[in-house]
């Protein structure tokens, strides 16, 4: 049996965290190659190493992929998606937000938060971006936040499975309509930085996009209820 669950993306980094946190994942490749720490910004773009060295256009269109794909998965599992955002300049240290509500198995939600980082990385590798340190730098620092939101879930003893969560994301994200709508929601999001539930759900529908059967996710045997999500 599940309850009902109310959920942000997660508790924003300080300044001084989210610096102290970008440094340690660059640690082991910097030490590697000390002569970009002074290098100009790289100009091709599969040599692009990190997420602070995309261009604007790019950095941008990218955190509205992570926003919308978290919206997408939510909605494809049946979720209310409440809210959606994209920051207003790239100092922000989130790129955005998603509000989340619904009754919905932690797996369900392990699924909505997981999938942001590996859309947003999948996308920056479709159009070029293919240097392995900057989808590490995506998955291990942009969805950082993501990541400690399904942290909260598995320490209060709520059963998950992360692997599983990322395959059937990417698989529901793989599907021709839900792919457009994924482009779709990511590019109004781009325009209109702020979007409610009637507007999302309208972008999406525009595309023809259909809910997966239920067996498509796998869920626990063992469920437990999720009464609360970590606040935002």
């Amino acid at each position: 049996m599940t309850s009902e669950a109310s959920a942000g993306t997660h508790q924003p980094l300080t300044s001084e965290q989210a610096d102290a946190s970008h440094i340690q994942v660059h640690a082991p490749y910097l030490a590697a190659h000390p002569e970009l720490l002074d290098a100009p910004p790289p100009t091709e773009p599969a040599h692009v190493w990190c997420t602070a060295k995309l261009p604007d256009d790019v950095w941008w269109r990218s955190a509205a992929v992570h926003e919308a794909a978290h919206a997408l998965i939510a909605w494809a599992l049946g979720l209310e998606v409440k809210r959606l955002s994209l920051g207003s300049d790239r100092t922000v240290l989130d790129g955005g937000g998603c509000w989340v509500d619904g009754e919905g198995d932690a797996q369900n939600y392990t699924l909505v938060w997981l999938s942001a980082g590996h859309a947003q990385a999948n996308w920056l590798t479709a159009h070029g971006y293919t240097h392995p340190e900057l989808r590490r730098c995506v998955l291990e620092l942009g969805a950082s936040g993501d990541q400690r939101i399904v942290d909260g879930y598995a320490a209060a003893g709520f059963v998950l499975d992360r692997d599983q969560a990322v395959t059937d994301a990417l698989q529901i994200l793989a599907e021709p309509r839900a792919a457009a709508a994924l482009n779709a929601l990511a590019g109004v999001l781009l325009i209109e930085r702020e979007l409610d539930t009637q507007r999302i759900n309208e972008t999406i529908l525009v595309q023809h996009a259909v809910r997966p059967p239920a067996s498509a996710v796998w869920i626990p045997g063992r469920r437990l209820p999720l009464v609360a999500a970590p606040p935002r």
